[in-house]
């Protein structure tokens, strides 16, 4: 027994080696680039949505009166704004909470924004380690932890101030601690996961789906006093209703709550944004109108395009060994990923970002199998284990090259900074302009007294905002009659709207009819292309009317 101790502390102490240098690997992918783009929500348009949010709760007003998400992410960040707030004041003599501030120069409250994501996505990459360590073992969990790692989808979202990677870390530690709760750990660790659970679904609203493998995690853990009760004369589905309901549901909605309190406090609001957040999700969304099946969309191009061939038939291969085997961790987690997988599914707005909730969840399941099959016959291991490894190693090319050159890719000037530039060279201060979304970030008139207020001098513009065009709904707005009854003398539209929207020119005739007018009726001011080493939309800027620049 002693002599088998010191290899035990050797296979632990390498495991926390390769554990250490998995999450320096998977920090460096989401740091490098973390602040390209800023002071402006480049890699994002969503950070222009929450950033603001946060920055208004840390001020004191914790009604974000917008409930597309839910509120936690935005008192997480707005918490981080209050910390910083006094070594700010050290630093630089003035208020970081300063409304002034935040409108001259944004570029830290996004950078901040964005290293609460970078923080949780290196966080979930533990959380799958230890997720899959007991159940599994630590080789599972190791490659597991790799795989998350360099996975490009969650990779990208690490750098962006967005709910998505925080709802995945809270999601990992809710299913951390319910596989806890079912193996024995008691009713302690079965509610502080429901809370756990709360908080995912107080982030993201979809992470709501969490119920289930907390009910299967309940019916482990709460089975010995459901017996009990029932041996002393309770109903069987009265006393598992009381206990689901104490133990579980009220705790996971009593956190939502907490950390999302205006889904009561202004519950009318709530619903109406609830709501409208549906229609849209039923409706669809600019760039989904010819995707046709939803499934096989997700399948095919959003788990494909983030795992890889190789590694997505892995995944495939780790769900179907996992209904196999039916472990307390595959029940937990198999049904899960089936039924949340089949529920995005039906939306018609598919954006890859809906799946990161199951990604770490396929991957471990991948993991698993492979180590698995290097065990399944122990006579056989020094074929099977070079060929596993092998197979393994080349599912990581895809997912490694995708997001080293996602990182690669948040360098470099952009369009939308030049166009902005060149528009304020040669455009007058006070024109109105037109700007679609992925336009250049022009300064408003508006905006500019805070400009001022701070003694910097800035070229503002009355900017009448295009928003995006959406299937079945009318779009008024893009008709240059209606601009030009309005006073608007130039538009900016942007490859990233136009591209999309003739690409399904069936769904939007008017929209593509105000693109054509644009060319054959309107100057071309000017255009702005990326060149060798930029990024950016194409972006066009006509004269409709007035003078020419």
């Amino acid at each position: 027994m002693s002599g088998s101790a010191p290899g035990r502390r050797r296979r632990v102490g390498l495991a926390g080696v390769l554990l250490v240098l998995i999450l320096v690997l998977a920090l460096a992918l989401r740091l490098k680039g973390v602040a390209w783009g800023l002071p402006y929500s480049f890699v994002n348009v969503d950070e222009s949505m929450v950033v603001p949010k946060a920055f208004g709760a840390a001020r004191g007003h914790p009604n974000p009166q917008f409930f597309f998400y839910p509120s936690f992410f935005f008192y997480l960040v707005g918490a981080v704004y209050l910390l910083v707030t006094p070594i700010w004041w050290l630093v630089h003599q003035s208020n970081f909470l300063s409304q002034t501030a935040f409108v001259v120069d944004p570029g830290p409250y996004f950078l901040l924004g964005r290293l609460v994501s970078v923080a949780m996505g290196t966080a979930s990459v533990y959380l799958a380690y230890r997720l899959g360590r007991v159940a599994f073992g630590r080789p599972a969990a190791l490659l597991a932890a790799l795989l998350l790692a360099v996975v490009p989808l969650h990779v990208a979202y690490s750098h962006m101030a967005v709910t998505d990677v925080t709802a995945v870390a809270l999601s990992l530690l809710a299913f951390v601690l319910f596989r806890r709760a079912a193996d024995g750990g008691g009713r302690r660790w079965l509610m502080w996961g429901a809370v756990a659970a709360g908080l995912a679904t107080s982030t993201k609203y979809n992470l709501g789906m969490l119920v289930l493998p907390a009910t299967v995690a309940a019916v482990y853990a709460c089975r010995g006093e459901a017996a009990r009760l029932v041996a002393s004369g309770g109903r069987a589905a009265l006393v598992w209703a009381r206990l689901l309901a104490v133990r579980v549901y009220a705790p996971m909605l009593a956190a939502f709550v907490v950390a999302s309190p205006f889904v009561v406090l202004d519950a009318p609001h709530f619903i109406s944004d609830f709501v409208r957040q549906n229609r849209i999700m039923d409706r669809g969304w600019l760039g989904f109108e010819n995707v046709g099946n939803g499934f096989w969309y997700n399948l095919e191009t959003n788990l494909g395009g983030a795992f890889g061939l190789v590694l997505l038939v892995l995944a495939l291969i780790g769900l179907a060994w996992s209904l196999w085997r039916r472990t307390r961790l595959d029940l937990l987690i198999a049904p899960y990923v089936i039924v949340y997988f089949v529920y995005i599914g039906t939306w018609k707005e598919l954006a890859d970002r809906y799946l990161l909730p199951i990604v770490p969840l396929l991957l471990l399941l991948a993991a698993r199998a492979g180590v698995e099959a290097i065990e399944l016959r122990p006579a056989a291991r020094r074929v099977t284990a070079p060929l596993v490894v092998a197979v393994f190693a080349v599912a990581l090319v895809a997912p490694l090259s995708a997001s080293i050159a996602y990182d690669r890719g948040l360098s470099g000037a952009d369009t939308r900074v030049e166009a902005k530039a060149w528009i304020e060279a040669n455009i007058p201060a006070g024109s109105r302009i037109a700007v679609e979304n992925y336009g250049p970030p022009l300064v408003t008139e508006e905006a500019a007294r805070r400009f001022r207020e701070a003694g910097q001098p800035v070229v503002a513009y009355r900017v009448r905002k295009l928003e995006l065009p959406a299937p079945a709904t009318p779009d008024p707005a893009r008709d240059l009659s209606v601009l030009r009854a309005e006073g608007v003398e130039y538009v900016v539209v942007s490859s990233r709207v136009y591209e999309r929207v003739r690409a399904a020119a069936e769904e939007y005739p008017a929209i593509v009819a105000f693109y054509d007018a644009l060319e054959s009726e309107t100057g071309l001011v000017e255009e702005f292309r990326p060149g060798a080493g930029e990024t950016g939309p194409v972006l066009k800027l006509y004269r409709i009317s007035g003078r020419e620049p």
